[in-house]
């Protein structure tokens, strides 16, 4: 393993979505002298500072970032919210410093050829889960016998890469989330994994990237760098990733996979047209291994999905309310409304430059009532919604929006909780915001 001891390490954005956390816990614990800082304040950051409590030698910053830390250190952690081209960035290229992300120092230690890959606009979580469940059954992998786990889940899933390290050898199988900005460490570092797979593309992060050629190109970095020997598996009913113009220039065996393809009888727990998509391609990878159809069919009808994903949290004297709270764009929303037809909908928060005349319509279409939180979306959508009866108040607490919710529902009725935004304006980020609901659904529905 690479020395780090006494290296200076500067973590350039501590942020609450624990890669940051991951990444000082990481370089603390290899004695190298970790430095953070951050543009928010303490009290903000209480989440992530309580998890380094036991770390008493790291060096804080708070409330701004410093040329002079840029100087001080030998090593630039930048977390992955920070953009290409800000001016301490720009600084640190010019000083001719190190600037790595935590999943450029994971490609450090782990293979590509290790690695199965998913990115995708929606279905990332899911679809890396169900390859992680059917591959735990591979006879493959059981032969592969080792004090580590042999198949391991990580990547985009609310914690750090940094943290799965322990836990890998040179035999095991990383099934890997990857977003958009994670695959700018793949591009830095000029690999790609050896199965790599790709969703969906749709309209998102349009705050970050200039435009929607932007993000698909930062998306098409999953299979750039793949050889004759790797496998792309790409969705059939994807028209952009199935585009002539996406997929030139790849090298690796391109397998398409659909929805279609799944076997008669097939009956998942799961709920929702576009988890079809997610098994299909589940179903694909999993057919590259020894593992029975049997078994992996069993695997995928018994998965009951993943957490703030179309999660049934509480059935309440007849009335189901699901979170959803990983929505954080308009078509993953739509998505959820499609599979909950006359659903109450929750919904709202902060735009990433998305359009939301699409959320709009099928919320006409298939919504019995609408409950907004807070924010420049939710404005944006109140705009488009034609069946003004159904509107409800916006709101800036979630027990106060499920006082006033519970006060409507009835037997039967269906309560879905899709934003279809960022959630910046009132939560720390989507898996925060998935757990407010939680409570505040424990203190309102009981």
């Amino acid at each position: 393993m690479k020395n780090y001891k006494d290296k200076k390490v500067l973590i350039l954005g501590l942020g609450l979505n624990d890669g940051g956390v991951g990444a000082a816990k990481f370089f603390a614990k290899a004695g190298a002298r970790v430095r953070v800082t951050d543009l928010k304040d303490a009290k903000v950051l209480k989440p992530s500072l309580e998890k380094l409590f036991e770390f008493s030698e790291i060096e804080y910053v708070l409330e701004g970032h410093r040329m002079g830390d840029i100087d001080w250190a030998d090593l630039i952690i930048r977390n992955q919210a920070i953009k290409p081209g800000n001016e301490f960035l720009e600084y640190a290229k010019k000083q001719g410093k190190e600037i790595q992300t935590d999943i450029g120092i994971f490609l450090e230690f782990v293979n590509p050829k290790q690695i199965i890959g998913v990115t995708g606009t929606k279905g990332k979580s899911t679809t890396a889960s169900l390859i992680y469940e059917a591959l735990k059954e591979s006879s493959v992998i059981r032969r592969q016998s080792s004090d580590k786990t042999n198949v391991i889940l990580a990547g985009n899933i609310g914690k750090s890469v940094l943290d799965s390290l322990d836990k890998i050898n040179p035999k095991t199988l990383v099934i890997l989330e990857i977003s958009s900005f994670q695959l700018e460490a793949f591009e830095d570092k000029k690999v790609s994994p050896y199965f790599a797979i790709i969703t969906n593309i749709f309209p998102d992060h349009l705050n970050y990237y200039k435009d929607m050629d932007e993000y698909i190109s930062a998306k098409r970095i999953i299979a750039k760098y793949q050889t004759e020997k790797d496998f792309l598996f790409i969705n059939a009913d994807s028209k952009t990733v199935n585009n002539p113009k996406f997929l030139k220039g790849f090298n690796g065996k391109i397998i398409k996979y659909s929805k279609k393809d799944l076997p008669k009888g097939f009956k998942p727990k799961l709920r929702g047209e576009h988890n079809l998509e997610n098994f299909a391609a589940a179903f694909a990878v999993s057919k590259k291994f020894d593992i029975p159809k049997e078994k992996i069919i069993t695997a995928f009808e018994e998965f009951e999905g993943v957490e703030f994903r179309t999660q049934l949290i509480k059935i309440f004297n007849g009335v189901k309310i699901y979170n959803d709270s990983a929505a954080t764009t308009p078509d993953a929303a739509i998505s959820a409304l499609k599979t909950f037809n006359n659903a109450i909908l929750i919904c709202g928060g902060m735009n990433k430059g998305l359009n939301y005349d699409q959320m709009a319509h099928q919320i006409d279409r298939s919504a019995k009532a609408v409950y907004f939180l807070e924010g420049d979306a939710t404005d944006e959508l109140r705009k488009f919604i034609k069946h003004r009866d159904i509107l409800r108040s916006n709101y800036d607490d979630l027990t106060k929006l499920l006082k006033d919710l519970r006060l409507e529902v009835k037997m039967g009725d269906t309560v879905l909780f899709s934003p279809g935004a960022t959630s910046f304006n009132l939560f720390q980020n989507e898996f925060d915001r998935g757990r407010k609901f939680n409570e505040a659904l424990e203190r309102v529905f009981k």
